[in-house]
């Protein structure tokens, strides 16, 4: 009777322990159990435009640190004129950091409302390399979501966010250009903040995806050749963008939901948002752990997929406008 009490209990403390990590898988992955019928629509993201503004930000405006003062405000004087084309509403956010002054570049689209959406991707790079990945590519997304907004019809608020000092020694400052946007929006409703970062490059080569755990591989592809949106736990914002990048796009999307103790989570600008209570999620290539060009000379316009980096900001772009 001891031993038959024993395996029940056993049995008990299994079951319990299985369905707890059932939890668990389920709560980071947040995986889709049916098919959503594809949209019909033609992706209507120019992939040679983006090429273009990679080519001509990562070439002609790099490097583009903190201590690149000159090719900052060229930058900066660059992304303004684009965005001039698709909205009169740009403003620039200055604000001074070691008596140096940095810039913030916003384009507003769709009324003036107490709602917000923002889409941000930082300008500034790593060092003297050319950033075309990290983060060029997330700088052009924002380009090609300007044109697609100014042609929508929208009823609420949306901000395109080009920061500045996202890359060390600023990251996780508050002197992040990001920290100081979430910071002047903190008494609007921010419905979303996406931050695009990273969004570029894709291979389908065997086992070229890493992860920051091990048992990841379980769950996630061993091929570096899908979009990964990014989310704190108990969120389901990243999940519902994905459901819209698969929805709309036939490149694969992939979300995870994880605490900031697992490398990578916050390693952007949405973690500005997080710190005021903000909604707000990654989108990304998963940066060093699929590209190893990443902070390196190498990181160069010719090694990114424009055909699939359309695809994602297409993506985006549906989404929020459902929003």
């Amino acid at each position: 009777m001891k031993s038959n009490r024993l395996v029940k209990s056993l049995m008990r403390v299994i079951v319990a322990v299985l369905i707890s990590l059932m939890v668990v898988i389920y709560m980071v992955v947040r995986p889709t159990f049916f098919t959503s019928q594809k949209q019909q629509v033609e992706i209507s993201v120019n992939a040679l435009e983006l090429e273009k503004h990679v080519k001509h930000i990562s070439e002609n405006l790099s490097p583009r640190s903190y201590q690149n003062s000159d090719n900052l405000s060229d930058t900066v004087n660059y992304i303004q004129g684009q965005m001039k084309l698709h909205t009169t509403d740009v403003e620039i956010q200055n604000y001074v950091v070691n008596q140096v002054e940095y810039k913030n570049v916003i384009a507003r689209f769709g009324p003036i409302t107490d709602d917000l959406i923002v889409v941000g991707a930082h300008y500034d790079v790593m060092g003297e390399y050319p950033g075309a990945d990290d983060n060029a590519s997330g700088v052009a997304g924002l380009f090609e979501l300007a044109r697609l907004l100014s042609q929508s019809d929208l009823n609420k608020s949306i901000e395109l966010v080009a920061y500045t000092l996202e890359e060390p020694p600023f990251f996780a400052s508050t002197d992040m250009g990001s920290y100081i946007h979430a910071e002047s929006v903190k008494s609007r409703n921010v419905l979303l903040m996406i931050s695009l970062e990273m969004i570029g490059y894709f291979t389908d080569k065997k086992a070229s995806q890493d992860y920051p755990l091990s048992v990841m591989k379980l769950f996630y592809p061993s091929k570096g050749n899908y979009i990964s949106v990014v989310d704190q736990v108990f969120s389901n914002a990243a999940s519902q963008l994905k459901q819209s990048l698969n929805n709309y796009t036939d490149l694969p999307a992939y979300s995870i939901n994880a605490p900031t103790a697992v490398q990578g989570i916050d390693f952007s600008d949405h973690r500005n948002y997080w710190q005021f209570g903000f909604p707000a999620v990654m989108v990304t290539d998963t940066s060093f752990y699929r590209n190893k060009y990443y902070h390196t000379a190498e990181d160069t316009f010719e090694k990114l997929d424009y055909e699939a980096m359309a695809k994602v900001v297409f993506g985006v772009y549906k989404h929020v406008v459902s929003l």
